[in-house]
């Protein structure tokens, strides 16, 4: 109801007529008291004086007055911020001082003053003198018999100026009068202003009504400095250093205030170049209210005039821009209020320059800013109406979608409701009425109870802000709804809709669950299991225990019973691998035959003695399927791996433990568990780094070439023939093997990147040295399946070959693994072309794995290397000796050479020389060296560590040759 009556109050039209005439009449009564009443000043004689500064004038006050007399005479004294003293000296004879009993000196800058009284005999008296209102010095003539002149000393501060003149007594005492009531009425006004303006910032809490507050203050001190009464405050008097604080503090707070006030009368400023100036604006105001703390006066003045002047300028340029833009009534009543100051500022230049009173009369300094002050009070005005009209305007707004809203309530699918700020439901639709009101009008749910809806009220904080929630709610036997709740609010009420999604979510989870688990068998799928341990490893870094499964020969098994039978055999595997696991650990299908159970932690015994039991099960009782009964035999691989705080390095760890079991268990098939403890799962972990660099094309450091020498049977005394080995040399300089490397590049698909970068280094190095190696015969270099199955490194160790012509005759390409080759014609026209430009081919590890005598045969090799592995059993075997005895003849028969591997005792060397091999390399003869050691190398027998050793080869090759 007060609310109404205010609207209505406000749209009543007489009201702004009324505000207009009462402001017009306290117009018309400030002008008339602080102007008009000017003409009726009581009349007085200006005295024209000569004047001297102090440090112009010598001698005792006697001389002073002989050299005032012989000075030029003026009727105003400037003193133009110098603070020295100042004396003056003005003729005033008998007749005038027995017309005029008051003599007055008028300054709003003195601060210290002493006059005396000179009569014809030489002789001076001092008078007393007193300080009136407007700063005005006087003193009464008592004794004006045979009165000469009057000698004062005067010291100023700031930029002073000084007038003398003579009065009545009658007519002094009225102007003291009429200067009191200008002041007391300006006074009254500015400190009434004032006080409902505090009441406004204090009602408003408004930073707009405190600048303007500070402002008129500041207006009414300059005023006061202005009329010269301002050596008090709140009545009391100041001293001259307070005096001169006080000054330069209004001053700034003058500044500082204008600028406030210009910064949020016009705080929708866009442009940037009008927001630069602003902040230039208040930065000065900054200096200036630090160096009216510190600063002399007569500095903080000659800093205050230029930097008042441009400030000036760029708020009239901010105020009329914004004007000349928008048409603002703000910025129309401010430039107003400006111009009213401007106009004081000139009628008092005038005045100076033409000696005339006129203006001042009407635009003297109190007037203006009354009137300024009225001005800036109604662009305030206009600025909060329009405030205020915004306000009403969102009001209106917001009432209006209200309105809408109600009106598409009962109409609405969904559930809609409004409450108060404390959750009382105020309007609701059909919808809500009908899913989620009782009998008696209460919410069945509880986020929709009214402590709830309260808090939610007010977590949201500020108007216009929303928030959409999912929320599940348990129903009937465990079953589970889902209801999305979207509410906003405004000042008062909270609006929301409650939709129950419960089909969609159950979609969602429907999704999200087939995301992350096997569909077959319902065991967590690679993903699945990934999200659970980044899960594990937000939290910190952990270790992780794994016990694998890999149903042996399950191809077989699909191509014996079909595919519908070995789904079945899934389910049931997975079946009684959750019996036994799942209270021990989280259970993961990551391949077609392969099972991972995550081991919680510190559960591992337990866990191992259920995995145990599944196992055992496994091995006794036969899965049965219509009338099949399938024995499953499996590959268990543990996996104890220490802290990790990766999931690829987790899952890469996992997945490599089981290849490398597979490995195992295929050489030999009598392994049905391996167990990786830390350490080696760390190695493992390491490889698959190394991998991961391999992607990047980075190799490890340290990563070089060492060549081990291959001993010529019957000639060692001749050419020189090695192979070219990786090997890795540490901080030490000692060089290791680079197995890991190798194998790191099987793993991953690297091997042609590894061996171009052999091929590549090992030709620059022959290259480099061929002076040095020009006894070196052949390098042998090992060529992996997998590079023969890249065209493209094909294609480049040709071009690399190609370029290096003139080396080629010295390499020798060691092939192993020909069973793996894809692509065996591809493979043979390889070895042709090579062939063609001098290099020799060797089939390494021949007699195990995929070689076997007809590929020696299709590729035409020249060399064939037996497998160490039989040859270092050849003294012991004898199906190791037959085997040797016949790859011997069939080298022979097909024209190529024989090299002997892992040739590590003298026993072994005699053996394979008596049986016809050509060449050995091993242990025996020397480990792989550093390249650097062929070089202007006589004899492989130099390279060997014991000379005594060397002497024993020497004479075993001479003594089975002879």
């Amino acid at each position: 109801m007060p609310i109404a009556v205010a609207d209505s109050f406000q749209k009543t039209p007489w009201v702004p007529f009324l505000s207009v005439v009462l402001l017009s009449f306290f117009l018309l009564v400030s002008f008339v008291n602080l102007s008009v009443l000017g003409e009726n000043s009581p009349p007085e004689v200006p005295l024209v004086f000569s004047s001297l500064a102090e440090e112009d004038v010598q001698g005792s006050l006697f001389n002073v007055v002989e050299q005032l007399k012989n000075q030029a005479e003026q009727t105003v004294l400037r003193t133009h911020l110098k603070e020295t003293p100042y004396w003056v000296y003005a003729n005033v004879s008998q007749t005038m001082a027995q017309q005029y009993e008051q003599i007055f000196f008028r300054s709003r800058h003195v601060v210290q003053s002493s006059c005396w009284l000179a009569y014809p005999n030489g002789t001076l008296q001092e008078i007393q003198l007193e300080t009136n209102q407007g700063r005005v010095v006087s003193a009464n003539l008592t004794n004006p018999v045979n009165l000469q002149g009057v000698l004062c000393q005067f010291k100023f501060i700031g930029p002073a100026s000084l007038e003398i003149g003579l009065q009545t007594a009658a007519n002094f005492n009225e102007t003291i009068l009429v200067s009191e009531r200008r002041q007391s009425f300006l006074e009254g006004v500015l400190y009434l202003m004032i006080g409902m303006v505090a009441v406004a910032a204090f009602m408003t809490r408004s930073v707009l009504f405190v600048s303007y507050g500070f402002w008129l203050f500041a207006s009414l001190r300059l005023v006061a400095l202005s009329e010269g009464w301002d050596h008090s405050i709140f009545g009391f008097d100041l001293k001259s250093e307070p005096l001169m604080r006080a000054r330069m503090l209004a001053l700034a707070m003058y500044f500082t205030s204008t600028v406030l006030i210009v910064w949020h009368l016009f705080e929708n400023i866009c442009r940037e170049s009008w927001l630069g100036v602003l902040r230039a604006l208040q930065c000065a105001s900054v200096i200036l209210t630090a160096l009216a703390l510190f600063s002399p006066y007569r500095t903080f003045l000659e800093l205050f005039w230029p930097m008042s002047l441009v400030a000036a300028s760029a708020v009239a340029w901010v105020v009329i821009q914004n004007f000349l833009e928008k048409r603002d009534r703000v910025a129309i009543y401010y430039l107003a209020a400006m111009l009213i100051s401007l106009a004081g500022a000139v009628a008092e230049v005038l005045s100076a320059w033409f000696d005339q009173r006129f203006l001042l009369q009407y635009f003297n300094s109190a007037s203006v800013t009354v009137l300024a002050s009225l001005m800036t009070a109604v662009a305030l005005a206009e600025f909060l109406r329009k405030a205020q009209w915004q306000q009403q305007l969102a009001a209106q707004e917001i009432k209006q979608a209200h309105e809408r809203l109600e009106s598409v309530f009962d109409i609405a699918p969904s559930a809609m409701f409004t409450c108060t700020r404390h959750g009382q439901l105020i309007h609701f639709n059909k919808q809500f009425t009908d899913l989620f009101l009782n009998r008696e009008g209460m919410p069945t749910l509880d986020f929709l109870q009214p402590q709830r809806l309260a808090a939610l009220f007010n977590l949201l904080e500020q108007p216009g802000k929303s928030s959409r929630r999912e929320l599940p709610v348990v129903v009937g036997e465990g079953q589970t709804r889902w209801y999305e709740l979207v509410v906003s609010r405004d000042h008062r009420e909270l609006v929301g809709v409650v939709a129950d999604f419960t089909a969609r979510k159950d979609r969602e989870l429907a999704l999200q669950y087939q995301a992350t688990h096997d569909e077959l068998t319902g065991a967590l799928n690679r993903r699945g299991l990934q999200n659970i341990i980044h899960n594990k490893l937000n939290k910190r870094a952990a270790s992780f225990t794994f016990f694998c499964v890999d149903i042996q020969q399950f191809s077989r098994l699909i191509s014996a019973y079909g595919l519908a039978v070995s789904d079945q055999l899934l389910r049931a595997f997975h079946t009684e691998l959750y019996r036994h696991m799942n209270a021990h650990g989280e259970i993961a299908r990551l391949h077609v035959d392969q099972f991972a159970i995550m081991i919680h932690q510190n559960d591992t015994e337990r866990a191992e003695e259920a995995f145990n039991a599944f196992l055992y099960r496994l091995d006794s009782v036969p899965f049965q399927f219509d009338g099949r009964s399938i024995q499953t035999s499996v590959l268990a691989t543990l996996v104890f791996q220490g802290l990790v705080d990766n999931v690829l390095d987790v899952m890469e760890t996992v997945e490599m433990s089981m290849r490398e079991s597979k490995f195992k268990a295929k050489r030999n098939n009598k392994v049905e568990r391996v167990v990786f403890e830390q350490n080696q799962t760390r190695s493992l972990l390491d490889q698959s780094r190394t991998i991961r660099r391999l992607d990047d094309q980075k190799l490890p450091t340290g990563l070089t070439l060492a060549w081990q020498p291959i001993l010529a049977l019957n000639e060692h005394n001749g050419p020189l023939y090695a192979e070219a080995l990786l090997r890795i040399k540490d901080e030490n300089g000692k060089l290791g093997s680079a197995g890991f490397l190798i194998e790191a590049c099987e793993r991953g698909g690297h091997t042609a990147f590894l061996d171009n970068w052999v091929l590549s280094h090992t030709l620059d190095f022959l290259a480099q040295h061929a002076q040095q190696l020009n006894k070196l015969s052949v390098l042998s270099i090992n060529v992996s399946p997998g590079s023969l199955n890249d065209e493209i490194f094909l294609q480049d160790t040709l071009a690399l070959i190609r370029v290096h012509q003139q080396h080629a005759s010295k390499l020798c390409l060691e092939i192993t693994e020909v069973g793996s080759v894809i692509n065996l014609q591809a493979v043979q026209n390889f070895i042709e072309q090579v062939r063609s430009l001098g290099v020799r081919i060797a089939l390494d590890d021949f007699g195990a794995g995929y070689s076997n005598f007809r590929y020696a045969m299709d590729l035409h090799a020249d060399v064939i290397k037996i497998d160490g592995s039989i040859v270092k059993n050849i003294c012991h075997s004898t199906e190791s000796h037959a085997v040797i005895t016949a790859i011997v003849g069939l080298a022979h028969d097909l024209g190529c050479k024989c090299v002997a591997e892992w040739v590590e005792d003298l026993h072994t060397l005699r053996e394979v020389k008596e049986l016809g091999v050509d060449y050995v390399q091993g242990y025996l003869v020397s480990p792989a060296v550093e390249c650097e050691r062929f070089l202007n190398l006589n004899s492989t027998l130099e390279l060997m560590p014991d000379q005594n050793r060397a002497r024993l080869v020497q004479s075993v090759l001479e003594s089975v040759s002879a």
